[in-house]
């Protein structure tokens, strides 16, 4: 019985011990060559952060009299917020409900309509508001023009 605890003391000190070679080990999001976040064609890639994966529209789009804001979110009760802005002048803000709370990721889609009296420049503020203060958690800005 002692002789094997010994061994598996040695064992466990043995796996302890074995590492991995950090250069061989890459991150799955990491890619070779261009860092500019777009894609062979020119589209750029989603934008998102831990809660929000937007997939419409993407940074610097062009946006007409509508457009489609579409993706996924993992927020608490499913409930989050959106602005759209001309310069300092909030547009359009109201609440979006995904299909499902966090932890999952609940699917939205909404159409918004876009003023005729606008600058070419929009921003698309996507937030949740903290339960604990109401201050803005989780934003992301995506920038829009317009023709």
């Amino acid at each position: 019985m002692k002789m094997f605890f010994i061994l598996f003391f040695i064992a466990l000190l043995g796996l302890g011990s074995y590492s991995i070679n950090e250069d061989v080990v890459r991150e799955p999001d990491q890619t070779d060559g261009s860092t500019d976040g777009s894609d062979e064609d020119g589209s750029e890639d989603p934008i998102e952060n831990e809660v929000f994966k937007i997939a419409s529209p993407l940074p610097n789009q062009t946006v007409n009299e509508e457009f489609v804001f579409k993706g996924k979110a993992r927020v608490f009760e499913a409930n989050f917020q959106y602005e759209l802005r001309d310069g300092e002048t909030v547009l359009e803000s109201d609440f979006i409900t995904a299909s499902e709370g966090a932890p999952g990721w609940g699917d939205f889609e909404r159409v918004i309509a876009v003023p005729e009296t606008v600058d070419s420049k929009l921003i698309l503020k996507v937030f949740v508001s903290s339960a604990k203060d109401g201050s803005e958690i989780n934003i992301l800005e995506i920038p829009l023009k317009t023709e």
